[in-house]
């Protein structure tokens, strides 16, 4: 039996995720995302659309937290401390 194969009684142990999060995103651009993953990887290596998205998502903040608050990291927000919907205008 492979070191990976558990043994009789046990129960596979189930492979874990980081959170989830989720949002709306145009089709178009969508699809231009998965066209850059695919077309890519011999150059840039295989990723998921999940890891694509993540290192997108960091470098932003990354930039956003050099330009606004001396390259330090702007204090964690929570899921759902987020003000939802659009700003109300003044």
């Amino acid at each position: 039996m492979s070191e990976n194969t558990p043994s009789e009684g046990q129960t596979p142990a189930k492979k874990t995720y980081p959170p989830k999060v989720s949002f709306y995103q145009d089709k178009d651009d969508t699809d231009r995302i998965r066209g850059a993953i695919l077309y890519t990887q011999a150059t840039e290596g295989p990723r998921t659309l999940s890891q694509f998205l993540h290192r997108a998502a960091m470098a932003e903040v990354e930039r956003l937290e050099a330009k606004y608050n001396d390259g330090k990291p702007f204090p964690a927000i929570r899921a759902h401390e987020l003000p939802k919907g659009r700003p109300l205008s003044t």
